[in-house]
């Protein structure tokens, strides 16, 4: 059973689908999230439960303690139900509400913590996912603690201050991506990219609920005649301001896509990328066709660094252009572009996640 909060962003949700995905067929696998997009992101053949969705709840008038009270109750049934010899989860080891805790510490199943590359900051990490309160659970009830990353973009000395105990349950087991061939490349460029264009431009913001002004730089960057001749596809994303006043775009060559589950492949089957700094919309992007990413960070920075980690150092390895601020989406694109401007790519990273992660678990449970 794998567990997503419902955040503003479906970046957690989308990480623990990939990995629910990977298990193998002697697995029955549930999803659980209060996620409204939960039902029509979910892959066919796995299993999944939808929750109160925590923030339209609020929106109704219920109070927090009530929302959160009824949640647990069905949380805990769900379990009860399910009877699940594994439990996976991430982002709070006890959940963003404890609702979490009496499944952590009283179910007899065993509990596995998936632990993304960058966590915002020193602040958050220490606030947040290693709180005192936190460091003491993971010590005593998870089994392991997956670092969804590379130890050369995770450096293990940034976890040096926390217990022995602590490090050891830690395993790399590489970035959380869904493999692409080079015949998937073949396939979702044959079927994506209009034969009247010579380059193929993906835009993108994740879930989209921080990328609007992302988005619309996109839109207004398709207009150039310069690029007249590349085809834009412009996803807004599931959870996109944008959504109630969809833009209508002014020239043939672009195209705004509300939401597709074939995001991913768009990402690596793409000439270029323009896209935010997120996890899942970076480890998409290097994936499949070498190309070159322009990215940029959607959050404030200041309080949270996530995604300006992520840029920074994936493009030590990627051909990742990182974008300053939205109102320099024009000006990167159109330097890189006219200067044909690439640099070689080591591609070394290790992107078996999800394969990394599903094995580890299924051989506990063997």
């Amino acid at each position: 059973m794998l567990f997503a909060y419902d955040g503003t962003g479906l970046g957690h949700l989308m990480r623990l689908i990939k990995i629910a995905s990977g298990f193998s067929n002697q697995c029955d696998i549930l999803v659980a999230s209060g996620h409204n997009a939960l039902p029509k992101l979910i892959p066919s053949g796995i299993d999944f439960y939808s929750l109160p969705n925590f923030y339209d709840e609020r929106d109704k008038g219920k109070r927090n303690a009530e929302v959160n009270g009824k949640r647990i109750v069905l949380i805990r049934n769900l379990v009860l139900n399910y009877k699940p010899d594994a439990f996976v989860t991430d982002y709070l080891p006890l959940g963003k509400r404890l609702e979490l805790y009496t499944i952590i510490t009283s179910f007899p199943c065993k509990k596995y913590f998936i632990l993304r590359s960058e966590l915002g900051g020193e602040v958050p990490a220490k606030n947040d996912v290693f709180s005192e309160r936190n460091i003491i659970y993971l010590e005593k009830y998870y089994r392991k603690i997956f670092v969804a990353s590379d130890s050369r973009i995770t450096n293990p000395s940034s976890f040096s201050w926390l217990s022995d105990n602590l490090r050891n349950k830690m395993y790399y087991s590489g970035f959380v991506a869904l493999s692409i061939t080079a015949d998937d490349v073949k396939e979702t460029r044959r079927e994506w990219l209009r034969s009247d264009y010579k380059k193929w431009v993906v835009c993108s913001a994740g879930g989209g609920k921080r990328g609007a002004t992302l988005i619309k730089e996109c839109i207004k960057l398709s207009q150039d005649i310069r690029y007249k001749d590349f085809q834009f596809d412009v996803i807004l994303g599931y959870y996109s301001p944008l959504l109630s006043d969809i833009p209508k775009p002014m020239n043939h060559n672009v195209r705004i896509i509300q939401w597709t589950n074939a995001l991913y492949k768009l990402h690596a089957s793409a000439d270029y990328v323009i896209c935010s700094g997120a996890y899942n919309s970076l480890t998409e992007s290097i994936q499949g066709k070498s190309k070159i990413v322009f990215s940029l960070s959607v959050l404030n920075n200041e309080e949270d660094d996530e995604q300006e980690k992520n840029i920074e150092k994936l493009s030590g390895f990627y051909n990742i252009r990182k974008i300053p601020s939205v109102s320099d989406v024009a000006s990167v694109f159109a330097q890189t572009i006219t200067n044909n401007d690439s640099f070689f790519c080591s591609r070394a990273l290790n992107m078996n996640g999800i394969s990394n992660i599903c094995n580890e678990i299924e051989l506990d449970l063997d």
